[in-house]
């Protein structure tokens, strides 16, 4: 603020003669304060120059914006720092939900909505159009500015719009034609990679989505997660709306329905995606039973198929999949993405042989990043083959054999058994094979 003051001041002191900032320096002033709201809204207020640059980046995820937190003050910090809740006003974020969706709905003040009520057939029509700024949008933040929206409506006593999430979405997802990033993210990984602070009020919806227990809660948000899915998935086989799946760059998808359909859809309109980020669950019960199994391969089997349908696929990150679908995957990345991945990562994978996945890794010789992040080895399997010299303990069957990484910079190899306990002697053990084959890693070590 003290700098944006500074400029402000200068202004003033050469009113006839001012010259402004050159666009690029202002555009990394603005970048530089993306997470700090307040600062950002001062920018629109400077000059044309700033406002306009600050636009391009209020209007590219105005849902993120709206649903990130101030900063707080460090003079205050150490009050709140045990503390999970943010200290937002709820009336004030359901204003500011309403008036953000109230402004997209009226540049094109479809009749349809008028006909149930969203938007008033006298209403001013919005003539700039803002959606041509929207480049990045979450569909779980989305919903939750429908929620805040209908709360505000019935603290106002205005009447609550029934089934109006459905109509707003699509909405949304036909008259979008630049969007890059699309997230389906209920596990806030999305908000974990930008560094963002997420309003409490979202957090709460996530720790219901994560819920194993049954009950009306679990049971309702599940629900929406599968009404949002199935929404999406009808709208990716309309031709006449397929702009807004064409140039995505970025897709993340954490939900825990199944998404085989969606990858599938997908996998015929969308060439150019460089980041995946994408969460394969499996239930309590899936080494009970043949269907559980099915499921699991299915997905894993059309995820390949999305993988395999990228012409430059940079970025992979993989959440809580079984081993019997990370084959398929990985095969996926070997046949069509090998020249392109720089970056893999596997969370809570579970691996109890990895001769096989180090297997893959041979041709994957352009890897920047390689991270293994609490993968699940079970604890009997892997002493067995230990006893047994299976797997990477097998001396005839040596998979460091034609591997070699030969661009790999960062490594991380963090194993755990089934009860969530360090596996620290395998993965000193992978650590140590894939140090030896990345010369880059091998010279500061």
């Amino acid at each position: 603020m003290l700098l944006l003051n500074f400029f402000k001041k200068k202004n003033e002191n050469n009113v006839g003669n001012s010259k402004t900032l050159p666009p690029e320096l202002i555009r990394s002033i603005v970048l530089h304060l993306k997470n700090d709201k307040k600062s950002l809204h001062s920018c629109l207020l400077v000059s044309r120059d700033w406002c306009k640059e600050t636009v391009d980046l209020l209007w590219k995820q105005p849902f993120h914006f709206l649903y990130t937190c101030n900063k707080i003050n460090p003079s205050v910090f150490s009050r709140f720092k045990n503390s999970k809740q943010c200290h937002c006003s709820n009336e004030k974020r359901q204003y500011q939900a309403t008036n953000l969706l109230m402004t997209y709905l009226l540049i094109k003040h479809d009749k349809a909505f008028v006909e149930k009520g969203i938007i008033k057939a006298k209403s001013e029509r919005i003539t700039f159009d803002y959606f041509e700024f929207l480049f990045v949008l979450d569909l779980h933040e989305l919903y939750c500015a429908i929620k805040d929206w209908n709360q505000w409506n019935k603290s106002n006593s205005k009447s609550i719009k029934k089934n109006a999430s459905e109509s707003i979405m699509k909405y949304f997802i036909m008259n979008t034609p630049k969007l890059k990033i699309l997230s389906f993210d209920t596990k806030f990984i999305f908000y974990k990679i930008n560094n963002k602070n997420p309003c409490s009020f979202l957090s709460i919806n996530v720790d219901n989505y994560d819920r194993d227990d049954v009950n009306d809660d679990c049971n309702r948000f599940s629900n929406l997660d599968n009404y949002i899915l199935k929404l999406l998935i009808k709208e990716s086989k309309n031709p006449e709306i397929t702009q807004f799946f064409a140039n995505l760059t970025e897709l993340i998808l954490t939900i825990r329905e199944r998404k085989y359909e969606i990858f599938s859809s997908l996998s015929l309109i969308c060439y150019n995606i460089q980041k995946l980020i994408i969460r394969i669950d499996y239930p309590i019960y899936f080494y009970c039973g043949n269907a559980a199994r099915a499921e699991v391969s299915s997905e894993s089997y059309y995820l390949a198929s999305l993988i395999r349908s990228q012409h430059n696929l940079v970025h992979f990150e993989l959440f809580d999949i079984p081993e019997t679908g990370i084959n398929e995957i990985l095969n996926s990345l070997k046949e069509s993405q090998h020249n392109s991945l720089k970056t893999l990562i596997l969370n809570n994978a579970r691996i109890n042989y990895n001769g096989t996945i180090l297997s893959y890794m041979k041709y994957l010789q352009n890897l920047q990043e390689l991270r293994f992040n609490k993968c699940i080895c079970n604890r009997n399997v892997f002493f067995n083959n230990k006893n047994n010299k299976n797997d990477i303990f097998d001396e005839e069957n040596n998979y460091e054999e034609g591997l070699w990484l030969p661009n790999l910079k960062y490594l991380q190899v963090d194993y755990i058994d089934g009860k969530g306990e360090k596996l620290n002697e395998l993965s000193l053990i992978i650590s140590s094979i894939l140090i030896r084959c990345s010369p880059l890693i091998n010279s500061n070590v």
